[in-house]
């Protein structure tokens, strides 16, 4: 994820200056978290869809840009940094790098010779383009103390992973599982102990269960089920029991009723109706 201008830098373009082009979100990443840890406003930016297609950046590279008035100083240390070949790259993308010339003989070139060039370009590019996301590699968003907060997680150029650092404590307590870049789990630590204590599972991009740890003792106790999207029924099954001590029911998303006084064994005694604002407007002995 890249680091993003504020509204004022939005509107503020003539003051904002691209001081290197990088070839990797992983180097321009590390070269902004630096900046950061220094006191000098930077973000990076590249074509790639935020970072979810990496591969699309290839073409113009990953930018990363500063005040104008802070580019001299963050140039210094960007150079303190970097290695002799990386030197002569920022030369380049400081001047505009120029375009390849071709040089002509006396005749002009072919059409069947500039259609094979261009094919082998591309050819060449598309190879190049698959031999780069060969790999497991992981892309990270850091935060203003410098650390990451999000980290993407490719397999061979496909997202399979995203987690999150909810409270900026340094440790991970959201995970995004994807397959096939659709994601089909997330698991979510909210007392932030670093294990999950609630589930959320997808089919065909859509939920369709929840189960969460309420007393954090690592057991579900609370088990929602869904239907398009839209939760139906959730039951309360202390340390994952097997009858329901609890039961609501809900109708196009809006609790409608509670059968409750479970007796552990399957028999709920109790029935509360609602109305759509969530008020009792009825109580039943079940038989």
């Amino acid at each position: 994820m890249d680091f993003e201008p504020t509204d004022a830098e939005h509107q503020d373009t003539a003051n904002i200056r691209t001081i290197h082009v990088f070839t990797s979100h992983e180097a321009a990443d590390l070269a902004a978290s630096n900046l950061n840890s220094r006191g000098i406003r930077c973000w990076i930016n590249a074509n790639d869809a935020g970072g979810m297609l990496p591969n699309l950046a290839a073409p113009g590279g990953v930018r990363l840009l500063v005040h104008s008035s802070d580019a001299a100083e963050a140039t210094a240390l960007l150079k303190e940094q970097m290695s002799v070949a990386e030197l002569s790259a920022l030369s380049e993308s400081e001047s505009g790098i120029p375009s390849p010339s071709v040089e002509v003989g006396r005749g002009k070139i072919a059409p069947v010779q500039l259609v094979i060039g261009i094919v082998a370009g591309v050819l060449l590019c598309l190879l190049y383009q698959e031999l780069s996301q060969v790999g497991t590699r992981t892309h990270y968003h850091y935060n203003q103390d410098g650390r990451a907060d999000e980290a993407w997680v490719y397999r061979n150029g496909h997202l399979i992973e995203l987690m999150k650092d909810r409270n900026h404590d340094g440790i991970w307590d959201q995970w995004s599982y994807y397959k096939n870049g659709v994601v089909v789990r997330s698991d979510v630590d909210n007392n932030f102990d670093g294990k999950p204590d609630e589930t959320w599972t997808y089919s065909d991009r859509t939920l369709v269960k929840m189960e969460k740890d309420m007393d954090f003792n690592g057991t579900p106790d609370e088990f929602c089920t869904y239907e398009n999207g839209v939760i139906q029924e959730v039951d309360i099954r202390p340390n994952g029991a097997k009858f329901a001590t609890e039961r609501d029911l809900y109708q196009n998303g809006v609790l409608v009723e509670t059968l409750r006084e479970g007796d552990g064994h399957g028999n709920l005694k109790e029935s509360v109706r609602y109305d759509p604002f969530h008020n009792p407007i009825g109580t039943n002995k079940l038989n």
